[in-house]
């Protein structure tokens, strides 16, 4: 057995589980995530894939992942170089620089990916994500966007990399339009790269179209939106796709090991009333923003029975101190909507304990996805409203536009009636010299003569010059 082969012992302070490469490991992502800002060079890339699909779905924190710095070398592309260990350091370290912007309520939110990385004498390094994306790949329930990492860890371009995630993200709609600028934004292409839009697409769209293509599952073609002469935006048209690359074939994995620290176990929520009026906890503090207003509206939100538990108080003030009011206020919601507590009889085979679900949604943060997909299906309904709306405002106008046509078609008419033979045959021949040469002897000749003698009139009476006003005498 070689030396890249053996798997490194954990430390025995930490639990850990010996992990496998498979080309069909799952990268999971938040809708949210996919489409931030972000720009990794393919080296970057296969590095966070790699940790983001060893992420499992118990996990309510991230963990460290150890492996043979030479493994993870060959995993790169590194093995040929002279410097192994320097180069592997720099790639880790460049990408510990690398931030993702979330938008986020109207809020751009950089953020590191990674958090940390140790370094051992026997040739191992760790990495962590950074703990503040945890909303983002960790207890996702709705908004996300998987594939299989064996789709895109042999694309060459970075650009194909968000490419493909960004299509995978809307793949079963089967289209997706971006703004030009948002697409480069997005792609985390800066001001002064590709100018013009050619440059932009010969090296980036369509070399993304091609590896996808080959490699891949999905594949795409493309219109393009202009204004004028210059290209503003792209609509992607996206399709399944059977690649040419019918087998997986992964660069040789490296052997990980998840190292999870020992966790002290959770003190319980006792549900015991306390006796007296509520009390604002002497923890908060306005300098931090843990003012007792928020405190306040937090308990409000609780059920009026479980409001004076000391014991619940307690858990907000240090949750409230720790991720702030909204983190807070949705685990409620969410705790409120799906414990048995609230809601007697919700789920008959779990307890009916307010305060441990509670904890347990802080703990995985599991009220964000609940507030997302609350907020998603608002916006769904004020977008189906508006779309209504929109559809019978058409209606209306197509109504009010056929109204005024037959007004003004039975204003011609009666002009018509009251015209001389001599001044109707005029008016014919005119008509029929408007009408286009294979029309004027169709069987639907007479008809439509009769509609351009309408027109022809119409006209006449819009532009017909006003009546000159009488000169006043002195």
């Amino acid at each position: 057995m070689s030396e890249a082969s053996q798997k490194p012992k954990a430390p025995q302070e930490s639990q850990h589980v010996d992990l496998v490469m498979s080309p069909k490991a799952l990268v999971v992502k938040s809708n949210r995530l996919v489409v931030a800002r972000q720009r990794l060079s393919v080296q970057e890339q296969r590095i966070i894939l790699l940790l983001i699909s060893k992420i499992r779905p118990e996990d309510v924190n991230f963990l460290w992942y150890k492996f043979q710095i030479i493994d993870l070398a060959k995993f790169l592309g590194l093995e040929k170089s002279k410097r192994i260990y320097i180069d592997v350091r720099k790639a880790v370290r460049k990408l510990m620089k690398r931030l993702v912007t979330i938008d986020r309520k109207g809020e751009n939110i950089d953020l590191h990916w990674i958090e940390s990385a140790a370094y051992g004498e026997k040739g191992y390094v760790k990495i962590r994500i950074n703990q503040d994306l945890k909303p983002y790949l960790l207890n996702l329930k709705a908004h996300f966007t998987k594939y299989y990492i064996g789709y895109v860890i042999h694309l060459r371009s970075s650009y194909s990399i968000r490419i493909y995630e960004l299509l995978k993200r809307f793949e079963n709609l089967g289209e997706v339009f971006f703004e030009l600028d948002r697409l480069k934004h997005t792609l985390g292409v800066n001001e002064d790269e590709y100018t013009l839009y050619g440059n932009f697409k010969n090296k980036v769209i369509l070399v993304a179209q091609k590896e996808l293509h080959e490699k891949t599952d999905v594949t795409f073609t493309f219109e393009e939106t202009k204004e004028g002469k210059r290209v503003t935006g792209l609509r992607f048209i996206i399709k399944k796709n059977d690649p040419k690359q019918k087998v997986f074939s992964l660069p040789e994995p490296p052997t990980f090991v998840c190292e999870e620290p020992i966790k002290p176990k959770k003190p319980q929520i006792r549900e015991e009333p306390a006796s007296g009026p509520m009390e604002p906890p002497p923890e908060l503090s306005e300098e931090n923003g843990d003012t007792e207003e928020n405190f306040n509206r937090l308990v409000a939100l609780l059920p009026e029975k479980f409001r004076e538990m000391k014991s619940l108080q307690k858990v907000i003030v240090r949750a409230l101190r720790e991720y702030g009011y909204d983190f807070v206020a949705r685990n409620i919601g969410y705790t409120n909507e799906k414990s048995n507590a609230s809601k007697p009889g919700l789920n008959p085979t779990r307890k009916a304990n307010y305060g441990a679900y509670f904890s347990k949604a802080l703990a995985g943060d599991f009220g964000l996805s609940f507030k997302e997909n609350e907020d998603l299906k608002a916006a769904e309904k004020a977008l189906a409203d508006r779309r209504r709306h929109e559809e019978e405002e058409k209606k209306r106008e197509v109504s009010k536009r056929q109204a005024k046509e037959v007004e003004n078609r039975e204003k011609a008419d009666t002009i018509l009636q009251a015209l001389s033979e001599e001044e109707l045959t005029g008016l014919r021949k005119q008509a029929v010299e408007r009408l286009p040469p294979d029309l004027q002897k169709s069987k639907f000749s007479t008809m439509m003569v009769k509609m351009e003698m309408q027109k022809i009139v119409l006209e006449r009476i819009t532009a017909k010059p006003p009546t000159p006003t009488p000169e006043v005498s002195q």
